[in-house]
C-alpha cells in the first residue's frame, strides 16, 4: 500500500479532517512533532509527500526517502522547496494553483479594513471593557477614496483587485510584466512604476512570490519612499519584507499600520518585537485556510497523487513545475 507522508505538522482536530478525506488504497503517514527531523525520520517510508507548511523539503529530507515517487504541494508557494535539489534528483513536483487565491484575497480586504479601523486595539480595548468611542474613531479612517497599490498582480492579486471595485478606491499595481490595456480595464487598475507606488499609495499590499529578487523587496529605502501614513499589508510571505526597518517605521509613524499575516520566521517567536504594539494586525499565516478552502486543497492533492500513482497523468488536477 503506497504512503503519503505529510510534511506539516497538524494538531489533532486538522488531522483528523485530513485523515478523513485520504483516497481508498493509501496510508497516511503525520508527524508526531513539527520539524525537519522528523520529517527525515519518517520518509524513508513514503512513496508520496504532501508538502504543506514551511517546513523544508531539501536534499536530506530527499536523500532519506529511497521511494519517493512525486512530491504534491498543497498550496502554491515554492520557497520552502529546494527544486534544484527535487529536479536533479527527477521527482515532479505539482502545486494546487488557484485552489485558495479567493480566500486570501478576502483576508487580504479584511486586514486592510482592520488596519484602517484599528480593529486589533477597539476588539481589545471592548473586552477590557473600555467603550472609548470618539478617541480611536478620530483616528481610524476610510477605506474608500484610498489610492491602493498592489505589488504583483497574479491570482490573489486580480481577486484583490476585483474587491476593491465596490470600496471606490483608485487601484494601481506593480508587477515585472505590464498586463495588456484589456485586462487592466477588467480589473480597473493602473499600472505604476514601484518607486511611484510607494510614494503615492494609501495602502500598498504584496502579492509577489518569495525569489531570491524579492527578498527584502520592501526595506528602509522602500518604506522611506512611502507617503507618510501608509499602510503596509502582507498575505504572501513574510521574507518579502525587512522587518526590522518595517518595525522602525511604525515606532516613528511614518507608516502607520500594518496587517501581517506573514512573517520571516513562523511561528512567530515570543519575544518578536511586534507583538503588543497595537498599530499592527496581526493573524497567523490563516489567509488561505478556511473550512472551504482546505477542504479543496486538501481533495485536490490526494486526488492528485491517487491519479499520478494510477498513471492517469493527462487528467491530473494539478500543475506540475517544470
Amino acid at each position: 500500500m503506497p504512503k503519503i507522508l505529510l510534511t506539516n505538522y497538524y494538531r489533532p482536530e486538522p488531522l483528523s479532517f485530513v485523515k478523513r478525506l485520504v483516497p481508498e488504497g493509501f496510508e497516511l503517514l503525520a508527524l508526531d512533532q513539527p520539524g525537519q527531523e522528523e520529517v527525515i525520520r519518517q520518509a524513508p517510508q513514503a512513496d508520496y509527500l504532501l508538502a504543506g507548511g514551511r517546513t523544508r523539503v531539501d536534499a536530506k529530507v530527499l536523500e532519506a526517502a529511497p521511494r519517493l515517487k512525486m512530491i504534491q504541494r498543497s498550496g502554491v508557494g515554492l520557497d520552502s522547496l529546494d527544486l534544484d535539489a527535487i529536479r536533479q534528483r527527477g521527482i515532479p513536483l505539482y502545486v494546487n494553483e488557484g485552489v485558495n487565491s479567493r480566500s486570501v484575497a478576502e483576508h487580504t480586504a479584511m486586514l486592510m479594513l482592520g488596519t484602517l479601523r484599528k480593529l486589533g486595539e477597539v476588539n481589545a480595548m471592548t473586552h477590557g471593557g473600555q467603550w472609548v468611542k470618539h478617541d480611536v474613531g478620530i483616528r481610524c479612517h476610510d477605506l474608500f477614496d484610498k489610492q491602493v497599490g498592489l505589488i504583483g498582480l497574479g491570482n490573489i492579486g486580480s481577486y484583490v483587485a476585483e474587491m476593491l471595485k465596490g470600496f471606490g478606491v483608485h487601484t494601481v499595481y506593480h508587477k515585472r510584466h505590464r498586463l495588456s490595456a484589456d485586462q487592466e480595464q477588467r480589473l480597473g487598475v493602473r499600472y505604476l512604476p514601484l518607486q511611484e507606488l510607494l510614494s503615492t499609495s494609501d495602502i500598498i499590499s504584496l502579492h509577489c512570490a518569495l525569489t531570491a529578487d524579492t527578498r527584502n523587496l520592501i526595506g528602509e529605502a522602500e518604506l522611506a519612499d512611502m507617503k507618510p501614513g501608509a499602510v503596509v499589508i502582507n498575505t504572501s510571505r513574510g521574507a518579502l519584507i525587512d522587518e526590522a526597518a518595517l518595525l522602525g517605521a511604525l515606532q516613528s509613524g511614518h507608516v502607520a499600520g500594518a496587517g501581517l499575516d506573514a512573517f520571516a520566521k513562523e511561528p512567530l517567536p515570543s519575544d518578536h518585537p511586534f507583538k503588543g504594539m497595537n498599530n499592527i494586525v496581526m493573524t497567523p499565516h490563516i489567509g488561505g485556510i478556511t473550512a472551504e478552502t482546505f477542504g479543496e486543497l486538501i481533495r485536490k492533492a490526494f486526488s492528485n497523487i491517487a491519479l499520478f500513482d494510477a498513471r492517469n497523468l493527462e487528467i491530473m488536477t494539478a500543475k506540475e513545475i517544470k
